[in-house]
């Protein structure tokens, strides 16, 4: 039986070396790659952060526009709202927002951990930025048709006011 014994024991030593050795090489590589695309897509979700800001002073100066049109001509302003423009900004602040939460929870990685939970982790964190840029993407694009439909509006209503006025001299 101390025959057997030794020989286990041996078998045993190698398998807990070998398991104890940590990651491959090709895990390790997973891993980078993967946290390099994280990355990667933050740094994007950092200049669609940029982009917002733009869109929300773009908004901003739009919705000054409008007011100052509506005060100036209210009775051609009064059937063309804003609302479209409070909600890209409520949409664009939304998607500000969320960048901030998702860069509040994000995590380094630790090269230490096991790999399945960093692949697990990193993948969470990925498709975490993921829904973060579309929600840029979609506030941006709304802010962008809003700021433009209203800058139609008010150059359109600019040639018609100076012509309106000509014709009741």
């Amino acid at each position: 039986m101390r025959r057997h014994i030794l020989p286990l024991l041996l078998v045993l030593a190698v398998a807990v070396l070998i398991a104890g050795c940590g990651k491959s090489a090709q895990m390790k590589q997973m891993e980078a790659d993967l946290y390099k695309s994280v990355t990667s897509m933050h740094d994007e979700g950092m200049a669609l952060m940029n982009k917002a800001n733009e869109a929300l002073a773009g908004i901003d100066a739009a919705i000054a526009e409008h007011e100052k049109l509506a005060a100036a001509h209210p009775k051609e302003v009064a059937a063309h709202n804003m609302d479209d423009l409070t909600a890209a900004k409520q949409k664009l602040n939304s998607a500000v927002v969320s960048m901030k939460e998702w860069m509040s929870g994000f995590k380094p990685y630790d090269p230490e951990k096991k790999h399945e939970e960093v692949m697990a982790e990193l993948t969470k964190t990925k498709d975490g930025i993921a829904k973060v840029k579309v929600n840029f993407d979609e506030a941006i694009a709304a802010a962008k048709t809003a700021v433009d439909t209203h800058t139609a509006f008010a150059a359109e209503l600019m040639a018609k006011v100076p012509a309106k006025k000509a014709a009741r001299k």
